[in-house]
């Protein structure tokens, strides 16, 4: 189960939860309560120590639900977000293979994109409100210093193993590595933690030097170390949730009168774990279909999780449109040698964003533009080398499609670019499988 509030989040492993302390339902926009569960986490022990350490975090919190109530989707553009994984290790075996961090970052795209294969066991009530975030993940292809890179770093460090509170791997002084810049990065640490902890993350608005996730190596991806009952990715898919501003699904209170902040999901009196029986009932949702426990937000096992709502996904676009704007320019999932978007190009020379994006096997891609003129439009792996040519000829003033099936093509992030009247631009796209 995964033990995550509000600010900054940890996890814990429990059969079953039930609530444990009184709320107050009298709390400010963006702030928390004092509601602890059964759980062997620190998540308010964490909470209140980020709040003593740095004041001006409940103020910011409390601007950026301010800002997310207030907004709505303007667009439906994918959003690719930079991660890069940082593997802190002490004993071998916790010095994860690439495979294993694949297999993560492969779950991360599927849940957030809706392509996981178990949306099948969605109870169906709840199937019309899963939602395709529009929001995807990299593998960061460039360094804070525009250095190339795979996206992992890999430190071994002298400390056995961190605690629930513990800050001391996002620094290198201390025996992890420092950040690298938050508004151009997802930071992902993997560590081994003390207990049963799982993991947490960051919210938006804390400080920026302590502004990432923090998993556990034994529930992280789905092969190598990962063990069960977490042994999906689901962890990071939660954690990543936290990260881009989701609440748990019950609001973090035990009882009905503070809920999640997203209007599709069910009141919920609880966190819920194990794999529960469809219709689960409970004080705040006495009827069927009653709560969702296979929201990524509750804390059921990762193979009992699998839907975010539609509520959730504006929620984390808001995030993306808001406090984690900067994301939205950074260029680290663009490999050295990849240029970047135009920043002045003709007003009708367009390059629109492919559709269906993520897809699979073919995606079409349409561009205008203003004048005849040569235009090139290739496609790039995400190393940055040319996989085709899809357009190489003169053509005249218009809007044109052009097809590309990538049969036989590794799944992946790719770039496609287009050249024409002495101008570029550039788009992401991701094929799955």
């Amino acid at each position: 189960m995964k033990c995550i509030v509000h600010f900054c989040l940890t996890l814990t492993i429990v059969a079953s939860l039930s609530a444990a302390t009184m709320a107050n339902s009298n709390d400010e926009p963006g702030s928390r309560n004092n509601y602890i569960s059964n759980e062997r986490c620190a998540t308010v022990e964490y909470n209140r120590r980020q709040m003593e350490r740095y004041p001006e975090f409940k103020t910011k919190r409390e601007a950026i639900e301010r800002f997310t109530r207030g907004y709505e989707t303007t667009d439906n553009l994918l959003i690719t977000i930079p991660v890069v994984f940082h593997i802190i290790w002490n004993q071998p075996d916790q010095n994860i293979s690439e495979a294993q961090i694949q297999s993560q970052l492969d779950v991360m795209n599927k849940d957030f994109a809706r392509l996981n294969a178990d949306t099948v066991n969605t109870p169906a009530p709840f199937k019309p409100l899963g939602a395709n975030t529009q929001i995807q993940f990299c593998l960061a292809q460039r360094t804070p210093d525009n250095q190339p890179t795979n996206g992992v770093t890999r430190t071994q460090t002298n400390v056995v193993s961190y605690a629930r509170t513990d800050t001391n791997m996002y620094y290198t002084s201390l025996g992890g590595i420092d950040i690298w810049d938050r508004d151009r990065y997802m930071n992902c640490y993997v560590v081994n933690f003390t207990g049963d902890i799982l993991g947490f993350a960051q919210q938006p608005g804390g400080p920026p030097q302590q502004d990432g996730m923090v998993i556990g190596y034994k529930y992280f991806g789905t092969i190598g170390t990962a063990t069960p009952p977490q042994d999906k990715g689901r962890t990071v898919t939660h954690e990543a949730g936290h990260w881009l501003n989701l609440d748990h699904i019950w609001g973090d209170e035990p009882a009905c009168a503070q809920d999640d902040n997203v209007g599709d999901t069910p009141l919920q009196a609880g966190e819920n774990g194990g794999c529960p029986n469809f219709p689960l009932t409970d004080a705040c949702s006495p009827n069927a279909p009653g709560v969702m426990f296979s929201n990524y937000m509750d804390y059921v096992d990762d193979a009992c999780m699998n839907i975010f709502t539609l509520g959730q996904s504006t929620r984390m676009n808001a995030a993306v449109a808001g406090p984690r704007a900067s994301i939205l320019t950074s260029n680290a999932c663009q490999p050295v040698g990849i240029t970047p978007i135009s920043s002045e190009v003709p007003d009708n020379f367009v390059l629109n964003q492919n559709y269906p994006n993520p897809f699979n096997p073919s995606t079409n891609i349409t561009f205008s533009i203003p004048k005849s003129s040569f235009v090139t439009l290739k496609v790039y792996d995400i190393s940055g080398k040319e996989v085709s040519v899809l357009v190489n000829e003169n053509l005249q003033s218009g809007t044109y499609n052009a097809d590309w099936n990538a049969s036989g093509f590794a799944t992946g992030l790719y770039f496609y670019t287009i050249e024409a009247d002495g101008f570029r631009q550039t788009r992401k796209m991701i094929l799955t499988k």
